[in-house]
């Protein structure tokens, strides 16, 4: 017995320490995949909105197919709902997808997700991944904008900008 504990001591020490180093990486993993979705939705929605504005309409910019965006949204709001994302991650992640889903629509983005679900003949685990995408992307109008744009008329209410606004036309 005391054999087997001597044996047994050193490689649970070692298991250990796999245990956190695995997870030590995988929560930076998941922080900087949060950061670079970000980075990835902000850079291609603002080609895209360059691309649609009239002054650059004789500019070569190279066009951003809808889908690209679409895609980095679903895999966006469904990061954004991992329990270990640092503040500073969910937080930049969270801001940038507010825009792009005013800018781009949820229902479109969900609409454009039912149509590939219903096209491509997906078994039934793809239809229940299809299913969570965009329940994701729904939790998350939810909470970025519609519960935002409440939070911001009760604020406006508290703080009397709507008279401000008014007196000033």
């Amino acid at each position: 017995m005391n054999k087997l504990r001597v044996l047994l001591l050193p490689l649970a020490l070692v298991f250990g320490t796999i245990a956190i180093f695995e997870t030590g990486s995988r929560y930076g993993a998941t922080n900087m995949r949060a950061y670079a979705i970000s980075k990835q939705l902000h850079s291609l929605t603002q080609i895209r909105i360059s691309i649609q504005n009239e002054e650059n309409e004789n500019a070569q910019v190279p066009v951003v197919p809808i889908d690209q965006i679409d895609n980095l949204i679903a895999s966006g709001s469904i990061l954004r709902e991992i329990w270990h994302l640092s503040a500073n991650a969910k937080e930049t992640l969270n801001n940038t997808l507010a825009f792009v889903l005013q800018a781009r629509g949820c229902e479109n983005i969900i609409n454009r997700l039912k149509q590939v679900r219903e096209s491509e003949g997906t078994t039934d685990d793809e239809q229940e991944q299809f299913d969570t995408i965009i329940a994701a992307i729904k939790l998350a109008q939810i909470e970025l904008i519609d519960n935002a744009e409440s939070i911001t008329k009760t604020v406006d209410d508290v703080t009397g900008n709507d008279s401000i606004k008014e007196s000033a036309q």
